[in-house]
């Protein structure tokens, strides 16, 4: 049996490259000293976060607009958050990050990424959804995120950092999901 080649040049690139950066992220987390050292999985958590943001596409009334940054808020405090701090100035798709913590009330306004952190209790999906910016794409490494309203769910899988991706929400804030980081994640619909 003779495997056949994808014939578009860009989607083998882009799974490659997910690919890639799945494996680099297994061999960094293929140990359980990994998780002795929070802060080391709280990096890899803000860094997957950005390689995350490579693959998801803002509808043209919210995407940022000209030269605009890619605003990142977060919510609540935890290494997590302390580490997505850190990157400020990355670039995702030509775009600078710029990060931005929030308080409460919660106030989304400019913001197209919103890291909960697991601290943060009783959330919703009208605090999440209806706090400023009509189309935000949600994160968090709590457990269960997915059902409070979330739409991206930082796992814990076996010393591995997996995710999980609810759909229904992704399409309520009219947010498209590349297919490769659909492929990668378990959908929860």
């Amino acid at each position: 049996m003779q495997l056949q080649r994808c014939q578009n040049p860009r989607l083998t690139h882009t799974i490659w490259c997910v690919g890639l950066c799945i494996v680099v992220l297994c061999a960094c987390l293929g140990t359980s000293a990994v998780w002795a050292e929070p802060q080391r999985a709280a990096r890899i958590k803000a860094v997957l976060v950005l390689r995350l943001l490579k693959f998801v596409d803002w509808s043209a009334e919210s995407a940022p607009r000209g030269a605009d940054p890619l605003q990142i808020c977060t919510w609540g405090d935890s290494p997590t958050e302390a580490a997505l701090q850190s990157l400020q100035g990355q670039k995702i798709k030509e775009r600078e990050v710029r990060m931005r913590k929030l308080g409460t009330p919660l106030d989304t306004r400019g913001c197209h990424v919103l890291f909960v952190s697991e601290g943060v209790r009783d959330i919703t999906p009208a605090q999440l959804y209806n706090s400023g910016n009509a189309a935000v794409l949600t994160i968090s490494d709590m457990p269960d995120f997915n059902k409070r309203g979330g739409i991206i769910n930082l796992v814990q899988q076996d010393n591995r950092i997996g995710f999980e991706i609810q759909l229904r929400y992704a399409r309520e804030q009219g947010l498209q999901i590349g297919a490769p980081l659909l492929e990668l994640a378990r959908v929860v619909d």
